[in-house]
């Protein structure tokens, strides 16, 4: 087991780095990293953070995020990194069910989440110029609280890196194997087991080399494999704090950006800039996760990089939360257009029902075993099995390369970013009026949307009832979970034993 912690193994790495970071104008060194990091780590410590505690990151992907995940693993104290667009009353719940001790947040959040915050501006760290003009059109902070630690100071030597390998270094959300909304601990070993998978699908140095940001860092593939195993491996960390596709296709025209890690969604935006194209012969690496590749995306990156000269290809993978991030994946040298790859740093088995390995070609359940497996669901006992049942379906191909054939759990994919239907179903019914709820996937012009039936006892109108589900739901769940469109039904189809027919449901769904 790797006895380093994150932070020790991130910043052995970057120390020597001329460019390791690049924020919207501004470049930090890999000395500077490390000292801002040292720093905020004084900081943190000074308001009483300790090893074990839990300190919620509420943050786009800037500095002020980087900076705070290191700093916490230096201290011993576990990182939550959760979604920055969570509503309000959603974040409240998840510090209280973590056991957060402090919350990091832009100082635009005014609501009491129980907890004291330390406010970041997300201007601090740009150029100058830019700043003023950035802080005159946000205005004035907010909400109360810490300020985040701008000011560049000598961090003392007397604060010592606290933790090992098998300590948890962040929480990070997931939808388990059932599709039910969970947290997962991830150890320092899992963590950097995971970047060390990533180096090893890129079969060429990176070194000098620009690795977008842009994947949000509550996502593992986006923090474990962007930053920690990318920027580790030498490249410069290029941060967006939001989907800016526009400028990602200048940063990929102008060869600042050659490396990225996105989904499937994210690739299908830049290819349809012009700046994205006309530099594709720039890219050398394009990896795509979170969600299954289209072949025609895949055709479309592939052939047009072809013609343009470069050296990527657009490589499809797989991975969990539970195991960080990579475990499955295609990378140069082995792609095979239609598959997921093949292992990294993993074993993986597709089995039947009982745990039985299946030969190739018969298609089961996808169980993992690997370095990067996490510690275990916060408030439940740690994983102890030799392989994780991830809910997945596959098959082995002739050439040994896994196929995603669909998913067991119940889990729906938009734009990358899981979905869980459980969570929209149980929230919709805590409503007084709403009997039973149930969200399934449709399509529309090939996008996958999401149908929530409703079942009731209230004497509003349908306009009425939807308004007031609409309003509740977007109060406490993530916006791209939002039903598009909502059927209410005297009663729900059932199946010959009684449960809920979600079948029939489904293609109620789909008309």
């Amino acid at each position: 087991m790797e006895s380093r912690t994150a932070y020790q193994y991130f910043t052995q790495n970057v120390r020597g780095l001329k460019r390791c970071l690049y924020y919207l104008g501004t470049r930090f060194s890999g000395a500077e990293t490390v000292s801002r990091i040292d720093a905020v780590a004084e900081f943190f410590y000074e308001k009483g953070v300790r090893q074990g505690d839990v300190v919620a990151i509420n943050l786009p992907n800037t500095p002020e995020c980087i900076f705070t995940v290191y700093a916490l693993n230096k201290l011993g104290a576990v990182a939550f990194v959760t979604h920055p667009l969570l509503p309000p009353c959603a974040l409240k719940k998840s510090v209280e069910e973590s056991g957060t001790k402090l919350l990091v947040c832009m100082d635009d959040l005014t609501l009491d989440v129980g907890v004291p915050k330390v406010l970041c501006d997300g201007v601090s760290f740009l150029p100058p110029v830019v700043r003023l003009f950035a802080r005159l059109r946000r205005g004035k902070a907010k909400a109360t609280g810490e300020r985040f630690p701008y000011c560049k100071k000598q961090p003392s030597a007397s604060l010592s890196p606290c933790g090992e390998g098998g300590d948890v270094a962040l929480y990070l959300p997931s939808g388990g194997t059932t599709g039910e909304p969970k947290i997962i601990r991830v150890t320092n070993a899992a963590f950097n087991a995971n970047a060390e998978a990533t180096l090893s699908l890129a079969k060429m140095p990176i070194a000098g080399r620009g690795v977008l940001l842009a994947l949000p860092f509550f996502h593992g593939f986006g923090l474990s494999s962007s930053l920690h195993g990318a920027v580790s491996g030498g490249a410069e960390g290029v941060i967006l704090p939001f989907l800016d596709y526009k400028r990602a296709a200048k940063y990929v025209k102008s060869g600042r950006v050659q490396i990225i890690l996105a989904v499937p969604n994210m690739y299908k935006k830049l290819l349809s800039e012009k700046d994205f194209r006309k530099g594709i012969g720039n890219m050398l690496l394009a990896f795509s996760g979170g969600d299954t590749l289209p072949e025609r995306l895949k055709k479309e990156y592939d052939d047009l990089a072809e013609r343009a000269g470069g050296a990527s290809r657009l490589f499809q993978g797989y991975g969990l939360a539970e195991t960080v991030s990579v475990c499955v994946a295609n990378c140069p040298g082995t792609d095979k257009i239609g598959t997921i790859g093949k292992p990294v740093c993993a074993e993986v088995l597709v089995v039947d029902d009982a745990g039985n390995p299946l030969p190739k070609g018969e298609k089961g359940e996808i169980a993992v075993k690997t370095p990067c497996m996490m510690k275990g669901y916060l408030g439940q006992e740690d994983f102890s099995a030799d392989y994780l049942m991830t809910g997945d379906l596959g098959y082995y191909d002739e050439d040994d390369f896994l196929v995603f054939s669909g998913r067991k759990k119940r889990i729906i994919v938009i734009g990358g970013m899981n979905v869980y239907p459980l969570e929209i179903e149980r929230t919709a019914c805590e409503l007084d009026f709403v009997l039973n709820a149930a969200a399934e996937e449709y399509r529309e012009d090939d996008k996958p949307k999401i149908c929530l039936f409703i079942s009731d006892n209230s004497e509003f109108s349908e306009d009425e009832k939807r308004k007031k589900i609409l309003s509740y739901l977007s109060e406490r769940i993530i916006k791209y979970a939002i039903p598009s469109k909502l059927v209410f039904l005297p009663a729900f189809p059932v199946t010959a034993v009684g449960k809920t027919d979600r079948k029939k449901l489904s293609k109620m769904a789909a008309l």
